[in-house]
């Protein structure tokens, strides 16, 4: 019980704790993050294992940070942009 109260606290103070990974586009210096946030540890290394048999990019590193924002409550925004649709605003 005390456990989780300090975690509700901690979480509450500094933030969720979230992962990213990091990677590079093979055959370029350029390093970037990969566009997806997890979090658990646990589903960043899924996709690091995915990351290992890609071609296109090279796994570096996974990192953890903080936030205030509750990214696993955050529901997908999609826009709808069709080829009709840019045509009417013309």
């Amino acid at each position: 019980m005390q456990t989780k109260l300090l975690t509700g606290i901690i979480s509450h103070i500094l933030g969720r704790r979230y992962y990213a990974n990091i990677i590079n586009t093979r055959g370029t210096a350029k390093c970037e993050l990969a566009c997806f946030i997890f979090p658990t540890k646990g589903e960043a290394m899924k996709h690091r294992d995915r990351l290992l048999a890609n071609m296109s990019y090279q796994y570096v590193e996974t990192v953890s940070f903080r936030s205030r924002r509750d990214y696993d409550k955050l529901k997908p925004v999609y826009r709808e942009t069709t080829l009709s649709s840019r045509h009417e605003n013309k």
